[in-house]
């Protein structure tokens, strides 16, 4: 099972643009609130600790992928980049829910957790050891970011989120900057099915709409003078 980790009250920053007044009241005088977070940015693009969205995995239901599948892409922004490729994502891991974010549901897999660790230690193993990826040890560290994705309780499967791995960062880089990223493929749903306390389905409220929100409505906004840049300038072959 996926720890649970009780929310803290942390002090932390957004970016300016983010920043509503509110906000920044409450940052000139002590730390943001749940509430300072509810009230600026946008449901699909802030930052913030991930702690103060953490939920009891036991408050809800287990999930898990009908078949072994290939997992979408992240980070798709033509022309900048084709995306990353992610872990593929098997029938016997189990995935539960870790955080609510903004009336959203985030789950998480350990068994899934330990794969992206690893792929991390054979990147760098000199950071990352190969005892940090055993989800089965508790002083284990895991790796830089923990990938969750968003769902919704009629198994919908609709983004990306990478977190920030509190064991490894300090001070404001424990921050985590969430954009719902749904620029790969996440056609053919429902890819998940309740497998364990399917009766707290209940305890899921679903609000999602998917037209024009998450990391795809968005980039080309965000990255405009980026994708005009490269499509004036495209590379030229390497001789």
């Amino acid at each position: 099972m996926i720890s649970f980790i009780n929310p803290i009250s942390i002090c932390t920053l957004k970016g300016i643009s983010l920043v509503t007044s509110l906000l920044l009241a409450s940052l000139l005088g002590g730390c943001a609130s749940y509430e300072d977070y509810m009230s600026a940015g946008t449901e699909d693009n802030f930052v913030a600790d991930d702690n103060i969205f953490r939920a009891d995995p036991d408050d809800y239901p287990v999930f898990a992928v009908k078949q072994d599948m290939d997992a979408p892409l992240g980070n798709v922004i033509p022309p900048l980049s084709d995306g990353m490729e992610r872990p593929a994502l098997k029938r016997d891991y189990r995935w539960e829910v870790t955080h609510v974010v903004k009336g959203r549901y985030l789950i998480g897999s350990q068994e899934y957790d330990a794969e992206r660790c690893m792929i991390e230690f054979y990147a760098d193993s000199k950071r990352i050891r190969r005892g940090d990826c055993d989800s089965l040890n508790p002083k284990a560290k895991g790796g830089s970011y923990v990938l969750r994705i968003y769902i919704n309780p009629d198994n919908h499967a609709y983004g990306w989120e990478a977190l920030k791995n509190q064991r490894r960062w300090f001070f404001r880089e424990k921050l985590t900057r969430f954009k719902l990223d749904n620029t790969g493929d996440w056609s053919g749903q429902p890819w998940f099915e309740c497998i364990e306390r399917c009766e707290k389905l209940a305890n899921m409220t679903n609000y999602f709409d998917d037209t024009g929100t998450g990391l795809k409505a968005k980039y080309p906004v965000l990255y405009k003078r980026f994708i005009e840049f490269v499509e004036k300038n495209p590379a030229k072959p390497r001789e």
